[in-house]
């Protein structure tokens, strides 16, 4: 099993007590992540009942892309994950989201028959264990966004009412104004929860990463956009074979990390992602941004390219005129400004 992969689960046997000191490394994390600041939580098992469980009596999938959850287990495994959720909030962490599937229609994942009978159980356990009031369901993470709409349509208003969330992976589909429409209408949040593009050592995988993200937020509209993975086990620089922004020897701490351009290219967004004006180009060109309907007082940029930047502070060499901010942007370059306003005081 790969480096990483190897996942200790709460409950190790069928006749086992839980073991919540179990996963201490990934359960740190989350506790942490609270403590600088996250709020909002989702329970995401990846879809993989504990061994015990399954057919195979292999955790990472079925023989032959075959159905893996043993029919036996449907209910347990929706009581397992319920137990997990309801710990948590019991030690003070709040899930908002429960997601019990991963990419369930997609080729590697067959048990999609089972699919409405399974999310109708795990409502029912999140029901009487009172904790529907404050986590959902959240769904599908198909692997597409044209098979998210698809499975969307097959489930009913019974199972719709345990679901508070839609998402969505972003590997292939076109129909992203049409997934929006339909989590508008349906009352639904609407997650892009899962996308990754393969490591570079230049700005290429930046730009796609910043080609993504302007795509999605154009068109899909979701209010969360999610990258998969921030951290990989590549000690040797392994740039091309897996989808890293940064890369990490995770048998050996003190190897330094391997921080990409494609980091930094994410913290164009992730950083500045309220008051900013992003753009990404792949040719050098002169860009003539209309900034006549902010009244501003200053502003800076920040800029990730090639050229040895990864996001770094630009002089404030450009000036404002006729309201027209003009800009020299290098190829294969994403820049940021950030604005301060002036606030005037009217009086009536």
């Amino acid at each position: 099993m790969r480096i990483g992969g190897d996942v200790p689960g709460f409950l190790p046997c069928k006749t086992c007590s839980y073991n919540w000191t179990s996963d201490a490394n990934q359960r740190w994390i989350l506790f942490a992540a609270r403590e600088r600041g996250a709020n909002i939580f989702e329970a995401f098992p990846l879809g993989i009942p504990p061994y015990w469980m399954t057919n195979s009596g292999c955790s990472s999938g079925g023989r032959n892309y075959s159905d893996n959850l043993n029919s036996n287990y449907h209910d347990a495994y929706a009581d397992y994950l319920t137990e997990v959720v309801k710990w948590y909030k019991e030690q003070g962490l709040t899930f908002r989201t429960l997601e019990p599937f991963n990419e369930p229609t997609e080729r590697f994942w067959t048990y999609y028959e089972y699919l409405l009978k399974y999310l109708l159980q795990v409502g029912e356990y999140l029901n009487e264990k009172g904790l529907s009031n404050e986590t959902s369901i959240s769904t599908f993470d198909e692997y597409t966004i044209d098979e998210e709409i698809y499975t969307e349509s097959c489930i009913d208003n019974d199972a719709k009412s345990y679901i508070g969330q839609y998402n969505t992976h972003a590997y292939g589909g076109t129909q992203r104004m049409q997934l929006f429409n339909i989590s508008k209408q349906d009352n639904k949040r609407l997650w892009m929860s899962e996308v990754g593009f393969y490591s570079s050592k230049d700005m290429s995988t930046s730009i796609k990463l910043s080609e993504a993200i302007l795509n999605d937020m154009s068109y899909l509209k979701p209010v969360a956009w999610i990258y998969w993975q921030v951290i990989e086990h590549a000690p040797n620089g392994d740039d091309g074979n897996e989808f890293a922004l940064i890369g990490a020897d995770f048998s050996n701490s003190t190897t330094s990390l391997d921080i990409r351009l494609s980091f930094y290219g994410f913290a164009q967004y992730t950083k500045f992602i309220r008051p900013v004006c992003t753009n990404k180009n792949n040719i050098s060109d002169i860009w003539n941004i209309n900034v006549s309907m902010f009244n501003i007082s200053s502003f800076t940029a920040f800029r990730t390219s090639n050229n040895n930047e990864t996001l770094n502070l630009l002089p404030n060499i450009w000036n404002i005129t006729g309201g027209i901010l003009t800009y020299l942007s290098p190829a294969n370059s994403i820049t940021t400004w950030v604005f301060s306003m002036a606030i005037t005081n009217f009086t009536q």
